[in-house]
């Protein structure tokens, strides 16, 4: 659902940009974001060229720019007018309903699409569970900041419970550290009263407690977090790590090359049955990037934070994105998740959202 929403919109935008490219580049502001993006896009691209040739450098500046393409048309041309923000808000909020309600219907083994590939894990749509966690964080901060707002609360709170509710049943502990210190870092930045703060907090702990009370699996899998999680003789990360480790260091400047081929070159080197990414984003862009990559992509994430810390007090959807950033952040440490178009796009998406938000109350000011 996410998916149609953001192609839908994306093609529309690209076809009033071409019926009327004036208008467009009349209303087009850049600041240090969108040159951010552009060292980003540079980054990938001149890195797939050097160390795999023209078709990867190609494939590579088709896809960071959909990247910026995305951001751009949330910043810059939906959200220029309150009413457009609305009708972005509106249609997070369906998107969050559907995708919420499609993962509680798959815990009950309601599952129309036959999208579950694994059934101790819930995947939404996507047939994979990190791919709908992914999903979920963003919208779990989003619909935090309704609560926070006190805004429709007879569908946010049934929802932000689900949301919570469906995380845990993904089943992903990256995730779930994730959300676990950005929900923090949220409290710490918002000043709640007592009584609201307790709620907030029983909110989002009663799905927790509710699943774990249901489900054995649930359980164990946060037990071995806790006990085994660093154990680096049971966690097959630390191997997949340093494998990744030792071909990023093949070319420490520019990456290693095509992924998953670079990783295979290894199997007969190594036992551990080698997969498709590092589990670890950073390690994952030294990989097939280099240094340049990794710089340009903590770069542009710095950016973003960068604005959003100026900005706190003026825009009320500040709060919700840095801790989704925290919270992907904090994931990326055991997983790839900006690999997945699905989780980036959205993420992208309402990115641009909230920093349309500051661009209007800018325009407002200067004004």
């Amino acid at each position: 659902m996410v998916g149609v929403l953001i192609y839908a919109g994306a093609i529309t935008f690209l076809l009033l940009i071409i019926l009327n490219p004036k208008n467009f580049f009349q209303n087009f502001k850049t600041d240090y974001i969108d040159a951010a993006f552009l060292i980003y896009i540079a980054a990938f691209t001149v890195s797939k060229f050097i160390n795999s040739g023209v078709d990867d450098a190609v494939n590579a500046f088709c896809r960071t720019s959909q990247d910026f393409f995305v951001f751009i048309w949330a910043s810059h041309v939906v959200s220029r007018s309150f009413k457009n923000k609305n009708l972005i808000s509106n249609a997070l909020l369906f998107a969050a309903l559907i995708t919420v309600l499609y993962g509680v219907f798959q815990y009950f083994h309601f599952d129309p699409f036959n999208r579950q590939s694994n059934p101790d894990r819930l995947s939404g749509f996507h047939k994979n569970p990190y791919t709908y966690a992914g999903q979920l964080i963003v919208f779990l901060f989003y619909l935090i900041n309704y609560v926070k707002e006190k805004k429709s609360l007879l569908l946010i709170i049934p929802l932000l419970m689900m949301s919570v509710f469906c995380i845990v049943n993904t089943a992903q502990r990256a995730v779930m550290i994730g959300v676990l210190i950005g929900f923090i870092a949220y409290l710490m930045i918002i000043k709640f009263k007592t009584a609201d703060l307790a709620k907030l907090i029983a909110l989002v702990s009663l799905p927790v407690v509710f699943t774990v009370c249901l489900s054995k699996k649930i359980l164990l899998r946060i037990k071995k977090t806790i006990f085994q999680g660093f154990s680096s003789g049971k966690n097959p990360r630390f191997k997949l790590w340093g494998i990744a480790f030792s071909i990023w260091k093949r070319n420490l400047l520019f990456g290693a090359g095509k992924f998953p081929p670079v990783y295979h070159e290894l199997a007969g080197k190594n036992t551990y049955q080698l997969l498709t990414h590092a589990h670890n984003v950073y390690l994952q862009i030294l990989v097939v990037n280099g240094i340049v990559g990794l710089v340009a992509f903590i770069n542009l994430f710095l950016s973003i934070f960068q604005r959003l810390i100026t900005d706190l007090k003026i825009n009320k959807y500040a709060p919700s994105l840095i801790c989704i950033i925290i919270a992907f952040l904090i994931e990326g440490i055991f997983e790839y998740f900006w690999g997945d178009s699905e989780v980036r796009y959205l993420f992208l998406f309402f990115t641009g959202y909230v920093l349309a938000y500051i661009r209007q109350k800018d325009d407002f000011c200067n004004n």
